[in-house]
Formats: C-alpha cells, sequence, structure tokens
C-alpha cells in the first residue's frame, strides 16, 4: 500500500513539474520576457516554414523558455510553447516587462490656441485646437509630439506646447502659520479633467479623500509649490493646480475678451444656451465661420451670433485671436523671409490660383523675398518690381512659418506597407561620431519619429527591430518578403576618415528600386540643409537581396564634428523624417 501510495505522489509531481515546470511553480519568474510591439505570429517551431499556432497582440508579454538563432521558444498557455521571430519582440527582465505600457497621464497646454493635428508632424491637417491651461489626456508620445485625448477631440500636438506636471514623490513640509490663514476663499475656479484626486497633503504620495468631476466649481483657498488647496466635502484638500481654471474678474475679462473673435474649426459645431456640454442646443456654427468672443468659463466660449443672440461653444474648436492679430497674422509671420524654389520650372503665376496667368518659370535653388500670403500661396517680389504669387507646398521658406503641405498627401500613403530598417542594433554599434553618438541609437530615433508619421497617415509600418537588438541582415530582408513591404527603407548614417565630408546619400541596387532612391533623394535634398550627394548604386545586402522596392539612406556623417550636431538635434530629426514621409508620398502618388 505504501509502495502504491509512493508511486501515486510521484506521479503527480512530474505531471505538476510538467505543467508549470519548478521556477514558476515556486513563484520565481525573474528571467527574461518578451514584449510584442506589433502583431506577432507564434509558429510550432523555429522557422517560417512551420505552421502558425498563435496571434500575439501589441503589447502582449510572455516569458522566453530557449532561443535558437534568430528564434525565441515562448510559453503561451499551460503546457503549451511557441516560437516567435526575435526580430520581431523586445526582450525585458521580469521586472522591466510591467513597465512596458502604452503612454498615460495629463498634461496641460501652455501656448494659445495650439493647434491638433491628424498626425505627429506639420505635415497633417488641422483638426482643432486648445487653449492656453487646458487639460489633456496623454495617449501616445516621441521626442517631439504627444498624442492627446480630450472630450471629443484626439490628435497630436507639439511637445514645445504641452507642460507634463512634476509628479513629486516627496511630501511638501507644511508651513504652520500658512495653516493660520482666513478660511475665507481667495479664489473660485473649475476642475478642467474628470477624476481629479483630493489629496490629504500637497504630494502625490498623499492620501486620496476622493475624486471630482469634470466642470465642477471649487473654492480655492492657497497655492502652494502647483498644488492648490480647495474645499472638498467640508474638509480642506489638495489638487494639482494645473488641473484647476482659476475663475477671472468679470473686469478683467472683459478686458481680455475685448474685441477678440474666433474662427471655427469644426463642421456642425453644436451652440448651447448654457455654458454645459448638458445644456440645451439652441443652434450649431459651421466650419471657417467667425465670430465675435464675449466671455469664456471653463472649456466653454461665448459667442455672439447674429442680432442680439449668444450661445456657448465647446473652446476647443475655436481658433481665436486678438482684434489686432485678425487679418494681418498671416503677413506678419512670412514677409521678408527667404523663399527657396525646389523644382526646375516652378511656375510662378500672376494670382494665387492654379488657372491664373504665368508670370514667369523659376528652377531650384533660386530665392525670393516673400512679401505676404495668400491661402496656401505665397507673393513675393520680382526683379522688375511685379508681384507673383507661388504654391505653398513646392517652395520652401525660412522663419518661423509651417511649411505648407499639399492637401491630401495623406492619402497616397493609407494602407501601404512600410518596413523601416533601423540599421545596426544590439552588439553591432555601427558608427561613432566624433561626440561620441552611437548609429545604433540614432537610427532608432529616427526610424520611431518616422514610423509614428506614417501611421498616422494610414500606413502599415513595421520595424526590422525595437529597442537595442541585434538583427542579423538575412533577418531584416525576411520581415520585407514576408509582409510584402511597398516600400523598404534602411537608416543609416555615415563615416569616413576626412571629418569635412557631410551630406545624405540614398542608395539603390537594381533598377526596379531606383525610382524610390530617386524621389526621396530629391524630398531630402530640397528640404535639409545638409549636402545632398542624390541616389546612386549601392552593393548593400538589405537593398541587393530584397525583392521588393528597397533603399538604404546615409542620413549624414557622424564623422563630421559640426554635421554630429546638426544630425543629433531634435529640428534635424523632425526635418529629415519630414523629407522622408513626403517623399513616399511623392512616390506613390
Amino acid at each position: 500500500m505504501k509502495k502504491k501510495s509512493g508511486l501515486f505522489s510521484l506521479t503527480l509531481m512530474l505531471i505538476f513539474s510538467a505543467i508549470f515546470p519548478i521556477n514558476h511553480a515556486f513563484g520565481k519568474d525573474e528571467g527574461e520576457n518578451i514584449v510584442t510591439t506589433q502583431v506577432v505570429n507564434v509558429r510550432e517551431g523555429a522557422g517560417l516554414s512551420f505552421p502558425i499556432v498563435k496571434k500575439l497582440e501589441k503589447g502582449e508579454s510572455y516569458p522566453i523558455l530557449n532561443e535558437d538563432g534568430d528564434w525565441i521558444e515562448i510559453r503561451i498557455g499551460v503546457g503549451k510553447t511557441g516560437w516567435v521571430a526575435n526580430w520581431l519582440v523586445e526582450k525585458q527582465t521580469g521586472s522591466e516587462t510591467n513597465q512596458i505600457k502604452k503612454e498615460s497621464g495629463q498634461g496641460v497646454i501652455t501656448g494659445s490656441s495650439v493647434r491638433v493635428r491628424t498626425g505627429p508632424g506639420t505635415t497633417f491637417q488641422t483638426v482643432g485646437s486648445l487653449s492656453k491651461g487646458t487639460a489633456v489626456d496623454i495617449i501616445e508620445k516621441n521626442e517631439n509630439w504627444i498624442k492627446v485625448e480630450m472630450a471629443d477631440i484626439e490628435g497630436w500636438v507639439s511637445s514645445d506646447y504641452l507642460k507634463l506636471p512634476a509628479a513629486s514623490g516627496n511630501a511638501v513640509k507644511k508651513d504652520s502659520t500658512k495653516e493660520k490663514e482666513t478660511n475665507q476663499s481667495v479664489k473660485t475656479g473649475v476642475t478642467l479633467v474628470d477624476r481629479l484626486n483630493v489629496r490629504s497633503e500637497p504630494s502625490t504620495s498623499s492620501a486620496s479623500l476622493g475624486k471630482l468631476n469634470k466642470n465642477t466649481s471649487v473654492n480655492i483657498y492657497r497655492v502652494e509649490n502647483e498644488w492648490a488647496e480647495i474645499d472638498f466635502q467640508g474638509v480642506r484638500g489638495w489638487v494639482a493646480e494645473s488641473y484647476i481654471q482659476v475663475n477671472e474678474d468679470k473686469a478683467d475679462m472683459k478686458n481680455n475678451t475685448a474685441g477678440a473673435t474666433a474662427r471655427v474649426t469644426a463642421t456642425g459645431l453644436n451652440v448651447r444656451k448654457e455654458a454645459s456640454l448638458s445644456s440645451k442646443v439652441i443652434g450649431s456654427v459651421n466650419k471657417d465661420e467667425t465670430y465675435a468672443v464675449l466671455q469664456t468659463k471653463g472649456n466653454m466660449t461665448q459667442i455672439k451670433l447674429s442680432g442680439s443672440k449668444k450661445g456657448w461653444v465647446v473652446s476647443w474648436y475655436l481658433e481665436k485671436e486678438s482684434a489686432e492679430e485678425t487679418g494681418k497674422e498671416k503677413k506678419v509671420d512670412v514677409k521678408g523671409n527667404k523663399i527657396t524654389i525646389i523644382h526646375d520650372g516652378t511656375i510662378l503665376r500672376s494670382e494665387p490660383d492654379g488657372n491664373s496667368e504665368i508670370v514667369k518659370q523659376a528652377n531650384a535653388g533660386e530665392t525670393f523675398s516673400a512679401s505676404g500670403m495668400e491661402g496656401d500661396w505665397y507673393s513675393i517680389k520680382l526683379k522688375s518690381g511685379k508681384t507673383a504669387y507661388v504654391a505653398g507646398w513646392i517652395v520652401t521658406i525660412e522663419g518661423n512659418p509651417e511649411q505648407i503641405q499639399r492637401p491630401g498627401v495623406e492619402k497616397y500613403l493609407k494602407d501601404k506597407t512600410i518596413v523601416i530598417d533601423p540599421g545596426h542594433g544590439g552588439r553591432d554599434s555601427g558608427t561613432i561620431g566624433v561626440g561620441g553618438t552611437l548609429e545604433k541609437n540614432l537610427t532608432t530615433r529616427t526610424a520611431e519619429l518616422l514610423r509614428d508619421k506614417l501611421q498616422a497617415a494610414g500606413a502599415k509600418v513595421i520595424l526590422t527591430r525595437s529597442g537595442n537588438t541585434y538583427v542579423p541582415l538575412p533577418s531584416r530582408v525576411s520581415t520585407s518578403h514576408i509582409h510584402n513591404a511597398d516600400a523598404f527603407i534602411s537608416l543609416h548614417y555615415d563615416s569616413t576618415k576626412d571629418q569635412i565630408t557631410s551630406g545624405i546619400t540614398t542608395y539603390y541596387y537594381h533598377d526596379y528600386q531606383r525610382a524610390l532612391a530617386a524621389t526621396l533623394a530629391n524630398s531630402l535634398g530640397s528640404t535639409m540643409q545638409v549636402p545632398n550627394r542624390g541616389s546612386r548604386y549601392g552593393n548593400f545586402h538589405v537593398i541587393r537581396e530584397n525583392k521588393r522596392v528597397a533603399t538604404l539612406i546615409e542620413l549624414g556623417y557622424l564623422s563630421n564634428p559640426v554635421e554630429e550636431l546638426t544630425l543629433t538635434s531634435n529640428e534635424y530629426q523632425e526635418k529629415v523624417t519630414s523629407a522622408i514621409y513626403n517623399g513616399l508620398a511623392r512616390y506613390f502618388k
């Protein structure tokens, strides 16, 4: 009987260990995990010839059991395992895995009438604007752009105009003298976000007393280290000051809005009787109509309608401007700025209209001084003294004005499959700049910015590697073939013994790749300040072995100490990814 009992116990242990490996059975799970950065196929064995047993969604995490060449074996369920390609996932330790999440949190708009765009770049259309002090929820971000959400509006804003409140884990020390201040309310305000935490102390580490809904009126007693003390259910509590809009005196409000107008940026925007989204709708206004601003309350703006009528609309669908700015903002922005022609044979016209009379033709590199702007056209002065007009999307302009883009460029990229190959990675650092810049890090940075732009335009984008991982060259080419890429873009930075050499070079290997390389070279040459070395033949594995349309771009010389400083700047990274984005759109047109 004892023998049978021992045999039975041993059998149970074997079954248990087969289902739950020892390290998991005893709670030990500190090894490496894979984290998916896109939809990934799990296969029965370590190779593309094995059948697919499961699909993993973006952001999922699974423990690593084994590795075989370019393939990783993972646990996908109780007693179930599978294999994924290492160039499609990221490795993380157990402690790091939980940190791989979508961006979350809240921020506050710091600029006046900040434009919200459909994608991360000035090439994308404006879908609305947000006024200074508006609190927004953060969805995603890269180094230059942040995707935000608020009520019915969602889009990208420049990170230059968004403040992320500093989260201090240390409680702010109490000031006993301030606690003795009068209980009378100093100011009133309105909460700008839903589920705003009210805390017992001015610190994120203090206890939560409860939450406030958006547009809740509060009494503000004092402000201390970016925290506001308020009344909450009969007791004092603290909220982040950036999420409270302090009400102004009526006299100040009149001064701030006197003579101000606002342009509607949405189609069929509801006008309400009171400053509340739940108030009765009394009418609607249309896109591009302009109205006088009477006052602002919370996230609602009161505008003057026809006759003596007035009503409230949501502020983020308005672009506001003062009386002094109205009608002359664009002229002030562009007057005197140098305009450079980027194509040979560019037509200059007598009016800001593609059907107007041709005045003359200009060639690439010619420059003119801008005298004004009408719609998407710049007015320029010719040597003869005559005024001519040139379309804004076929020139570049120096100064602060945004580069005008031909409407609808995104449509050429929508549903295209584009594989971006950030050169080098992992143990292969690539070239090292004079100042210590690692090529593998810079190509990752460029690839992620380009990916964000293309995805916002509706393209399907695949990176050959994510994070600091080593991916063999054949595996990069395989990614292009597996996904039937419409375009494969390999990103690199150059180096040479001569520290004076500079510029961008675009390479192709096969004749069927020549058109893409030439189009991208033209786009880069017309946009970037560094020399353009054009498109040329190059014997590189990722384009030589690639059966899809592919190009390899050397985006500048890290061996040139002056150029290295330029290449690593935010401005350069934004411009070069926009140039590649526009070049791809022209290629697919």
